[in-house]
């Protein structure tokens, strides 16, 4: 009987969860472009037939997710069994048939947008990296820059993005191959395992983003190798901590994911408390590790960005400014007080820009007093403060609007979803296929056709990852709740800091981990003989 009761909850919370995030989407009006006018873009009124509406849809969910675990799991299930039998390859043939497939395909994308793409700040860093340290991460900024001159030297810029692209697409086709075959070794079909390939291999989206020169790539690799050597942990039940090559992995993940992007430290540390908690024979080790880690990498930080640069305040609270640009154009007066402030860190009829998707049309506005900013932090936040309590609405609206891009199932737009072009620049970097024109256009016209460069939503991929968490703690597998842990971080940092609602680049992650998370459900039962239902 409480088994049964439980199964209802987690089924409930499931379907509670998605019917809110499909409600609020519902709600909100416009989103085509992502700059457009707050007069545009805004949450329609709630009525009481809303909450009819929202019963209906949750029983409605209630019954599908019924379905899909009685019927259609355990059918492909079924299939995956069937298929079995015959895995009889070794697993280093099987390495090296995947990475060659995956590589060789990925080639064809790499030669007919030769030498790679760009998107705007990939030229900032490469004009004067240790300025722009100010805004992104220094290591970054000389592992991008580092190619660059190697291509230099050579005598050829093209050149270096060139091996800069090569090395990302070893990289990531390296960590896709090595999960597959973590897979199989879990008793996938080789069938199960030929379709990841060919699916990490003919979809747009992962040879679009193995040749970009943009921090998200090499942040996401790291950050998919450390969850896939959490799943190894995991299985060893901790065992691994004893293991000098596997710490050494995860110092080099680790080191990775907060050195390629700024949020990468709220990651690492939420994933130090939760594995100290949950691996309580290895606290020690865990804490002195991810610590040293951390200090190592903040310190080497602080020793190469010049002294005169300091980071940008407006970086870290995007939110709060679209919160408070809200307040200006919608809400009530402001005092003499929060007038002299505002007007000074931004004039007032700038504030009419604000965008309720995208922040940048006011932290980037090129009237915004960003060292005025810099000098009054406090100053900021207790007049962010102040506004709340006189907008409490208005602030969760423009919150919802600025981050349901992340959260909300298919929510999708153009806005930095993909680079395929090197922007406009002096360096003498420009695209060049050595491929023939007629080859390079069907190649390109199917990398870049309305059908094939679309993915699922960000949202959508976090949706698909709670309802696994929520499978995994239903079945009190808590080790292997912690695989999540980066991911679910990944989703916190975002939502406290995110400056574009639309930026599939922020969690590229996703979609390399999505048909893991997806096939997830298929393998886990079969390695205790019996398919779960709940």
């Amino acid at each position: 009987m409480k088994s049964y009761k439980r199964t209802i909850l987690y089924k409930m919370i499931f379907s509670i969860y998605t019917s809110i995030n499909i409600s609020l989407i519902l709600k909100i009006n416009g989103n085509k472009e992502l700059r457009e006018n707050y007069l545009l873009v805004y949450i329609r009124n709630f009525y009481w037939w809303d909450i009819i509406i929202f019963i209906c849809l949750t029983v409605f969910i209630y019954f599908l997710t019924c379905l899909l675990i009685n019927k259609v799991i355990p059918k492909l299930y079924n299939w995956n069994l069937k298929y079995i039998s015959v895995n009889n390859t070794s697993i280093k043939y099987l390495n090296h048939k995947i990475f060659l497939i995956i590589l060789g395909i990925w080639l064809l994308f790499f030669l007919t947008f030769y030498p790679g793409s760009t998107m705007n700040d990939t030229i900032y860093i490469l004009q004067n990296p240790w300025k722009l340290s100010n805004q992104h991460p220094i290591l970054y900024n000389l592992y991008l820059y580092g190619f660059y001159q190697i291509g230099c030297c050579l005598g050829n810029p093209n050149l270096g993005l060139a091996l800069l692209s090569l090395f990302q697409m070893l990289c990531m086709d390296y960590v896709l191959t090595k999960a597959i075959s973590i897979f199989y070794t879990k008793r996938a079909s080789s069938r199960l395992c030929l379709f990841l390939t060919l699916y990490f291999a003919l979809s747009p989206i992962f040879s679009i983003y193995a040749i970009s020169a943009i921090k998200d790539t090499p942040f996401s690799i790291c950050l998919f190798a450390l969850v896939m050597y959490l799943y190894e942990l995991a299985e060893s039940k901790g065992a691994l901590f004893n293991s000098k090559n596997y710490i050494v992995r995860i110092i080099l993940c680790t080191f990775g994911i907060i050195s390629f992007r700024n949020n990468g430290f709220i990651i690492i540390i939420g994933l130090c408390i939760i594995l100290s908690l949950i691996y309580k024979h290895y606290r020690t080790k865990i804490v002195l590790l991810f610590v040293g880690i951390l200090i190592g990498q903040k310190l080497l930080c602080m020793t190469l960005i010049p002294a005169e640069n300091e980071p940008l305040f407006q970086e870290s609270v995007g939110i709060p400014i679209q919160q408070i640009g809200a307040a200006v154009v919608k809400g009530k007066p402001l005092t003499p007080n929060q007038e002299e402030y505002l007007y000074t860190l931004l004039p007032k009829e700038q504030w009419q820009c604000y965008s309720p998707a995208c922040s940048d049309n006011l932290k980037w506005n090129a009237h915004f007093d960003r060292e005025f900013l810099n000098q009054t932090k406090l100053q900021f936040l207790r007049i962010w403060f102040e506004l709340f309590l006189q907008n409490p609405k208005i602030y969760t609206e423009a919150y919802i609007l600025n981050t349901y891009g992340i959260w909300g199932i298919e929510t999708r737009n153009k806005e930095q979803y993909y680079f395929t072009l090197i922007d406009d620049n002096t360096l003498g970097l420009i695209q060049k296929s050595p491929l023939p024109e007629m080859l390079r256009y069907l190649i390109a016209h199917y990398y870049c056709n309305r059908f094939t460069c679309r993915y699922l939503s960000m949202g959508t991929a976090y949706w698909i990852l709670f309802a696994t968490t929520l499978w995994i703690l239903y079945k009190k597998s808590y080790l292997h709740f912690t695989i999540t842990i980066p991911l679910w971080m990944l989703f916190i940092s975002l939502l406290l800091a995110t400056p574009i609602a639309f930026a599939f680049r922020y969690g590229f992650v996703m979609s390399m981990i999505l048909p893991f998370i997806i096939f997830s459900v298929i393998i886990l039962p079969i390695q205790n003989n019996k398919v779960y239902s709940l």
